[in-house]
């Protein structure tokens, strides 16, 4: 289905809430600037007018959360088939289960048993799948796994991963005490046998229900967005959008903080004390709003004398 995103994204996403409707899901969240999309009539095609029955049934659905449609001009490799896509709904909703830890395991194991997938995975390799603590006030997501997390099935465990491990450290946290995943639950496929890509709007898209499944289930305080393809992943793809107007700037994911900062691997590139410091600025921030302690020689880190 999602191959049909990119030549018609209202009539598949038409298709895609239709199916949703179908199997038990009554409300689903749909970005403001999307909804604006859907009502304006010049978007749709004679065989998907305003007026019609199915798309008004849909409109009439309330919410407000991240986008839902790829952006028409964000290219890139194509998610071959999504026949089989499982998106999160109300029977697996956190009541329906006896604690977080069920419906954990019960949400990683739809994950880890989807085909579709598991079709995405090289050879040897593995689905990843957020890590942590299920009652942590804070929450870090990435974009993608990289080379080390598809070996190890675990997000943020090659270089960039242990510089997060080093920055939750230092705010006085172990990883056991934070939750850590991504948007993407496999490694973007690329034509050479080494290197990364970042994950196109629609990959992201298609991962993303079982990212907001997670959050749905932990319930953090904050959601830290490390970098800016996780930054369009979560709030929407916005080609004007700039690094330096949002991070280190309070925003919102389905009703939690979400603090904005540059990815690990960004750090791994341009480690001066100068940029240290602002995203450790940024860190302090996340530390005021679940109200942890801050020592004084924290609030001095990386500052230069």
């Amino acid at each position: 289905m999602l191959g049909k995103v990119m030549a018609n994204p209202i009539a598949a996403l038409l298709e895609i809430l239709i199916d949703m409707k179908n199997n038990g899901t009554e409300t689903i969240p749909i970005h403001s600037e999307n909804l604006a999309f859907l009502r304006n009539p010049e978007n749709f095609t004679r065989n998907s007018s305003p007026s019609d029955p199915v798309r008004r049934e849909i409109l009439s659905v309330p919410g407000d959360g991240v986008a839902a449609i790829p952006s028409p001009d964000h290219g890139g490799k194509k998610i071959r088939s999504a026949e089989n896509i499982s998106y999160p709904n109300n029977s697996h909703s956190p009541q329906k289960f006896p604690s977080k830890r069920e419906h954990w395991e019960d949400l990683r194991q739809r994950i880890f048993n989807n085909e579709l997938l598991k079709q995405h995975v090289r050879p040897g390799k593995k689905l990843v799948f957020g890590v942590g603590n299920l009652d942590a006030d804070i929450f870090f997501c990435g974009e993608a796994p990289g080379a080390d997390e598809e070996v190890q099935g675990i997000p943020f465990v090659g270089r960039a991963g242990q510089l997060l491990t080093k920055i939750i450290h230092a705010m006085g946290l172990s990883r056991e005490d934070v939750y850590i995943g991504n948007i993407m639950n496999w490694r973007p496929e690329m034509d050479t046998p080494t290197g990364n890509r970042p994950p196109t709007q629609e990959e992201m898209q298609f991962c993303l229900p079982y990212l907001i499944e997670q959050v749905e289930i932990v319930r953090p305080k904050v959601i830290v967005a490390l970098g800016a393809t996780a930054v369009s992943g979560l709030l929407g793809y916005d080609k004007n959008r700039k690094m330096s107007s949002v991070r280190g700037q309070w925003h919102e994911f389905y009703g939690i903080a979400l603090m904005v900062t540059f990815h690990p691997s960004y750090l791994l590139r341009n480690g001066s004390i100068r940029m240290k410091r602002i995203v450790w600025e940024d860190m302090l921030k996340v530390m005021e709003r679940v109200g942890m302690a801050i020592s004084e020689k924290q609030r001095n880190y990386f500052l230069e004398s």
